[in-house]
């Protein structure tokens, strides 16, 4: 998934796009900011007169491009290109599916609601390989062994899709991004030999699998985009799913053997090379082992509620102020992620949909943020703020129940494991060490 820019402004817009709340973690689906973006215009040909020298295919060349992850959590994913050179004419171009414009009118309220609309272009390598080694990222060049006529017809394929009238497309960051857009390209003039070796073989790693590995390296892009993606990110893919993540799309043209006009078949990368090398460490082979602290953060952020509520059950004006900041606090947590997943529902992110974490995270967090400060000053709980923490935790055992039942739980086991004991800790203080108010007090 790629995230590119033709101003090279992403940083700057991402940081206000971020306290919009649903962007901050969706960033992350879109992937780098252009390490070699320009205007569509300058460089894609324009007219059959412009490939009329590459007719007969023999004189040209293809290479997948593979860019590796940057420092940037819209970089993590890496990026990808289809490179074409002629050997006769000296043209050569990188075709990128990669290319938007922040400020375009109405980008950000598009892309919040869903409707991405991204650019293909045509790129000039050398400006690859020089944001590449600026940033310390790896290009990797697979050539592929095509014959003349495929590569005569990939060329059309790209060129026409580069067009003023063509080159928008509506952007889906694991259905329809950068990589994906190659793979069917290369598809289309392999006559369906790429789907066809890889969408039968057996599943592998969920969507959310690889959105977890490959976020890895930054606990924000982890925590949101594991927060934000529901149920369907859960499905087990397949390698031809799998080619959404560039590196998977590299590893998969590895491998592939294709038939040949004259009956033979051949391997389709003909070589391969490092063209930048990078000091970075290797893409993260599978997701890393976070799930043991979630646990120990709910259930230190449960204890420590509950000390503070002792504190303040001791007399402590300190600890009540304490206590009823804290009750605000997860309160108003509750209420930001609830509301920002029911929000989901509205928009055009179908993977964010039917969301469990709702459970955990519920709007109920709005009351919860409205009783317990009041609650903590006088260290009384009245019936409501009691039966609201009781409907908290039992939506949050609910969640419980369906993460344990095969094929209907979502993969969230580690923010029930945080949220739990931090609901069980509320409803604890407000009926058991709190006083407690009747209605007719």
């Amino acid at each position: 998934m790629r995230l590119e820019g033709r101003k090279n402004r992403g940083g700057g817009v991402a940081r206000r796009v971020a306290g919009l709340g649903v962007v901050a973690a969706l960033l992350a689906f879109v992937g780098s900011p252009s390490v070699a973006a320009q205007d569509p215009e300058t460089e894609a040909p324009q007219s059959e007169a412009d490939t009329a020298t590459a007719l007969p295919g023999a004189s040209l060349s293809i290479h997948l491009l593979t860019v590796g992850p940057g420092d940037e959590l819209w970089e993590l994913f890496g990026h990808n290109a289809l490179l074409v050179r002629d050997s006769v004419t000296g043209y050569e171009a990188a075709f990128n599916y990669g290319i938007f414009d922040f400020d375009s009118p109405g980008f950000t309220w598009r892309f919040v609601r869903g409707d991405m609309r991204y650019m293909v272009a045509a790129t000039a390598l050398d400006r690859i390989l020089e944001g590449a080694r600026a940033a310390d990222r790896s290009v990797w060049a697979q050539e592929l062994d095509l014959e003349p006529a495929d590569k005569f017809e990939l060329l059309q394929l790209l060129a026409t899709a580069a067009r003023p009238e063509n080159r928008v497309y509506a952007y889906h960051y694991y259905l329809n991004n950068c990589s994906t857009k190659l793979r069917d390209a290369l598809d289309a003039v392999l006559d369906g030999q790429i789907r066809a070796a890889t969408e039968g073989a057996p599943p592998r790693a969920t969507w959310r699998d690889h959105t977890r590995r490959l976020t890895a390296p930054s606990l924000v892009g982890y925590l949101g985009l594991n927060l934000l993606v529901g149920p369907r990110g859960d499905e087990i893919t397949s390698p031809w799913d799998e080619m959404w993540a560039p590196s998977k799309l590299r590893d998969a043209m590895e491998q592939l053997t294709i038939a040949r006009s004259d009956g033979s078949r051949a391997p389709l990368v003909k070589s391969s090379e490092a063209w930048v090398e990078s000091s970075r460490p290797a893409e993260p082979a599978s997701p890393p082992p976070f799930n043991v602290l979630f646990p120990l953060f709910g259930a230190t952020a449960g204890a420590c509620y509950l000390l503070l509520a002792y504190w303040a059950a001791g007399g402590s004006r300190a600890g009540r102020a304490a206590l009823g900041m804290a009750g605000f606090a997860w309160g108003f947590l509750c209420l930001a992620v609830g509301a920002l997943l029911v929000a989901m529902h509205f928009t055009g992110h179908e993977f964010l949909y039917r969301n469990q974490n709702l459970l955990l995270f519920s709007p109920v967090g709005l009351l919860l943020a409205m009783v317990l400060p009041p609650a903590a000053r006088s260290m009384e709980s009245g019936p409501w703020t009691r039966r609201l923490c009781v409907l908290a935790v039992g939506l949050a055992a609910a969640s419980v129940g369906l993460w344990a039942i095969p094929g209907v739980g979502q993969s969230n086991g580690e923010w029930v494991a945080f949220a739990l004991p931090v609901h069980v800790a509320v409803w604890w203080v407000a009926t058991r060490v709190m006083g407690m108010r009747t209605e007719f007090d």
